[in-house]
């Protein structure tokens, strides 16, 4: 086996160890995992791996994945179960909450958000509809609330409670948050693996295996108050650099993360 080909397998297993233990722990078994996996893998090869300048076909997706011609088949005509809603709604929470705290209709004078009417001229419908795209108002209002990130005031002003989009504790949204970080890391890591210098996407981390148990807690205080001030900044630069509406548009993301290993004590 290449040297490569081993990195690799090592690199599958650390990412299928980690997504296994979600997978076990909410009642999927292998063969559930199986079709899925296949069914991206063909997917995959139909989608990006065709001959240069040549139509895919069924058969070179056989070759390319090692599976049969009919599996190929009856995968490639099988439609995916799973539609994006669930990225956009978690991509337009995000915007919602980044217009409310950078955009000057909805802030105080000394800069802070406003509490919003429901309706009406500068509430939380224009706010909802400016950032949100297609979500409505109620939905919206309704992850919101379940996040923690909003409430509702005495005088029925819709007031923001935090800038951090945190999921509720449905384990869905958590499921669902699962797919698209850990989705956008690897891509981002896959394609800084063959991309020119030049094109390389900013992928780094902070790691120090000698840090004191003691310590954890004021450094989880420290990332939670400096992440959250630098994802806000972030934020406020990609809102001033939206697209007018004749111009294209890409999706960006920037995300922080915070990992944690503390050994097994030695007897």
């Amino acid at each position: 086996m290449s040297d490569i080909k081993k990195t690799l397998h090592n690199a599958v297993r650390n990412i299928l160890t980690a997504l296994f233990r979600t997978l076990l722990r909410n009642g999927i078994a292998y063969g559930e995992f199986d079709q899925i996996a296949r069914k991206c893998f063909i997917d995959v090869a139909y989608r990006e791996f065709g001959p240069t300048g040549k139509k895919q076909t069924v058969s070179n997706v056989a070759i390319l994945t090692g599976l049969n011609r009919k599996e190929v088949k009856r995968m490639l005509e099988h439609e995916s179960d799973q539609p994006n809603i669930a990225k956009r709604q978690y991509n337009r929470s995000i915007r919602v909450i980044g217009g409310w705290v950078n955009d000057p209709e909805f802030l105080r004078i000394d800069g802070l958000p406003k509490d919003l009417a429901y309706d009406g001229e500068y509430s939380f419908t224009t706010l909802v509809r400016k950032y949100s795209g297609d979500i409505p108002v109620a939905a919206m209002q309704k992850a919101l609330t379940k996040s923690n990130n909003i409430c509702m005031t005495e005088d029925n002003q819709v007031r923001l409670l935090s800038h951090a989009y945190l999921p509720s504790d449905d384990p869905e949204e958590h499921i669902n948050i699962l797919g698209i970080d850990a989705g956008q890391l690897i891509d981002t890591i896959n394609h800084n693996i063959t991309a020119d210098k030049q094109d390389l996407r900013f992928q780094r981390k902070a790691s120090n295996h000698q840090v004191s148990t003691h310590a954890i807690p004021a450094v989880k205080r420290f990332l939670a108050r400096k992440g959250q001030s630098f994802l806000e900044e972030v934020d406020h630069y990609l809102i001033e650099h939206e697209s007018e509406e004749d111009e294209s548009t890409a999706e960006l993301s920037i995300g922080i993360f915070y990992h944690e290993s503390i050994p097994d004590k030695k007897d």
